[in-house]
């Protein structure tokens, strides 16, 4: 009985460990974001002429993203052991034992460009 337990729970830790199969649907976010103008260091209330937007989702999603976009920046944000960091041009992706996987990303509204999500 021990036997058909254990591998049970195995199983069960290997298909957690297996990316979901695509099958082209939506899939919903986790995460926040935040409308200001100005810069992200020193935000301002938005105007039609000056409008950001900073994305900050978690999950499945920030993992994938995580995984894709190595390797570990050199310059992190933070020297703490279990703090790495990950970015790709405007998106930045961290991973701690205590907030797991999150991801970061910006949009100017006004020109439609991206945009840095998060400050050091």
């Amino acid at each position: 009985m021990f036997i058909v337990a254990a591998l049970a729970l195995y199983s069960l830790a290997q298909a957690a460990d297996q990316p979901e199969a695509w099958d082209g649907r939506p899939k919903p976010l986790k995460g926040d974001y935040q409308v200001y103008g100005g810069n992200l260091g020193d935000m301002v209330p938005p105007t039609k002429k000056d409008q950001k937007v900073a994305f900050m989702f978690k999950g499945s999603l920030a993992k994938g993203l995580f995984d894709q976009i190595g390797p570990d920046a050199k310059d992190a944000c933070s020297g703490a052991a279990d703090y790495r960091e990950r970015n790709r041009g405007d998106l930045s992706c961290t991973y701690t034992k205590k907030e797991g996987y999150s991801c970061y990303l910006g949009l100017d509204v006004t020109t439609g460009k991206s945009t840095n999500g998060s400050t050091c």
